[in-house]
C-alpha cells in the first residue's frame, strides 16, 4: 500500500525521519534521488538517523550510521561499510503532484 509521506522538497544529502503505522522510516534524497529504508541499522538494531544528539548522514552517495560508522546503498540497502555486512531494509517510492509516496507491505 502507498503511503503519502513528505513534500518534494529535499536537497541533495538531506532526509526526514517519521513512522507509518508501526514502522519507523528514514526518506531522503541523493544524487539519484529519493530512498526509504527503515530507521534501523542491520548491525546491532540501532536507529540509523540518530545516536544521542549525532544524526546520521548522506556522504557520497551513501547513508553513514552515527553509532558505528556503517554505511549503506540507501537506493538498494546493500552494507558498503564495516561493521555492517548485512543489509537494511528498503522501501519503494514515487513522486507524484509534489509529494514522496511509500510503498509498505
Amino acid at each position: 500500500m502507498w503511503h503519502p509521506t513528505i513534500k518534494d522538497e529535499l536537497s541533495e544529502n538531506e532526509f526526514r525521519t517519521l513512522t507509518i503505522g508501526e514502522t519507523p522510516l528514514i526518506i531522503g534524497r541523493t544524487s539519484k534521488g529519493y530512498f526509504a529504508v527503515r530507521d534501523r541499522c542491520s548491525h546491532q538494531a540501532l536507529p540509523l538517523s540518530d545516536a544521542d544528539g549525532i544524526s546520521g548522514r548522506i556522504f557520497r552517495g551513501l547513508f553513514e550510521c552515527p553509532h558505528h560508522g556503517a554505511k549503506f546503498d540507501p537506493h538498494t540497502g546493500q552494507a558498503r561499510g564495516l561493521p555492517a555486512v548485512k543489509p537494511i531494509e528498503t522501501f519503494e517510492v514515487k513522486v507524484e503532484e509534489g509529494t514522496v509516496w511509500v510503498k509498505l507491505g
